[in-house]
């Protein structure tokens, strides 16, 4: 059970900072935006222009065979703008467009995660409506590592890489080995 326990904690951490992250950057490459925020149950009305995030999916991902687990996160930012303006349809998709720029090999400054991929971007679902073409939504995905690594052997000196052919092999014959140049 404590496993379990300590999982969850690291996974909350691991993706707490991930979207902590990717909020400070976009709000430092971004400043044009009033707010930067994680997307809350309800869109209320907001001081805009603004973008909200959110971790949309997690799929797993390869195991890399050193203790960690491998998700592949989906992600999304609804970038709005205010749907009164004249230019509003473009305006977002220029800050669209802005953070798909942002995103080309992001990795937030984190060590657990690879960069982003996948990107695609689309006003948001209902384009009939005049405040909704006036909202755009940027996807992507992004490889992340949870949990600490492990190495479960002793750690073993530096040495020399030798080689033994059988029979010849074993500790009676540690004389006869040859380093692989040798062997050319």
């Amino acid at each position: 059970m404590a496993a379990s326990i300590f999982f969850w904690n690291t996974t909350m951490n691991e993706l707490t900072q991930l979207q902590g992250a990717i909020m400070a950057t976009i709000k430092l490459a971004m400043p044009q935006l009033h707010t930067v925020e994680a997307l809350p149950k309800v869109l209320e009305d907001a001081t805009e222009p603004a973008l909200y995030l959110a971790i949309t999916g997690l799929d797993q991902g390869t195991d890399p065979g050193d203790g960690r687990s491998c998700m592949q996160a989906t992600l999304e930012a609804r970038v709005r703008v205010d749907a009164n303006l004249v230019q509003a349809p473009l305006q977002a998709a220029i800050l669209a467009a802005q953070l798909i720029e942002l995103l080309r090999c992001q990795q937030w400054d984190l060590d657990f995660v690879e960069g982003a991929t996948a990107v695609s971007a689309k006003p948001a679902d209902i384009v009939s409506e005049p405040a909704y073409r006036a909202e755009w939504i940027v996807r992507w995905q992004q490889l992340i590592y949870l949990g600490q690594e492990q190495w479960p052997w002793p750690n073993q000196p530096p040495g020399t890489l030798v080689l033994g052919v059988g029979p010849d092999t074993g500790a009676l014959d540690e004389g006869r080995y040859q380093s692989p140049e040798q062997m050319v």
